[in-house]
């Protein structure tokens, strides 16, 4: 879990419009909303299959109290309904099992003092397994190599192979 990924495709209902995604991302100042009942809506990756563990509001400076998770197939039914224990900003009762594909998360808020939500930050802890693999099988002395910048897989052997009743040799690069 010592790969962070940050936020940058989050719908941020109830505050000015020229805030950014980035501003939720632990260690920034954070969300100041402008609306008392402002949400996030984080959709999940297509193609992965979240395993969420935790969803919180990690900055200290914040009047968040409290907040409620939902997260929702793609066909629109509920998978989990969460909110943090009274006076936390922080649920950590989600299925063991990956969600799946396509699903989105709302995040909303209650502060200690009735007013919109300030200085919010999201964090989520979740493993993401891919829904598909490739499964590159390669036999032969010379193992792969990576190369450039966005690694591509080349692989290099030569096979060679009689084949029966012709008596010809086939060689295969």
């Amino acid at each position: 879990m010592s790969n962070s990924q940050f936020i940058n495709n989050a719908t941020i209902n109830g505050a000015q419009p020229s805030t950014s995604p980035a501003q939720l991302n632990p260690g920034s100042s954070g969300v100041d909303f402008i609306q008392p009942n402002g949400f996030i809506i984080l959709p999940f990756v297509t193609g992965v299959t979240p395993i969420v563990a935790e969803v919180s509001v990690p900055n200290t400076e914040t009047n968040v109290n409290q907040i409620r998770v939902v997260i929702t197939a793609s066909n629109g039914t509920i998978i989990v309904d969460q909110v943090s224990p009274s006076g936390t900003n922080k649920v950590k009762t989600f299925p063991l099992e990956p969600l799946p594909e396509n699903c989105t998360m709302t995040i909303t808020f209650e502060t200690t003092n009735g007013n919109p939500p300030e200085n919010v930050t999201i964090s989520v802890i979740a493993c993401y397994t891919p829904s598909t693999t490739t499964t590159i099988v390669t036999s032969g002395t010379i193992p792969p190599s990576v190369t450039g910048s966005t690694p591509t897989l080349t692989i290099s052997s030569t096979t060679s192979g009689v084949t029966s009743g012709t008596g010809e040799i086939i060689s295969y690069m």
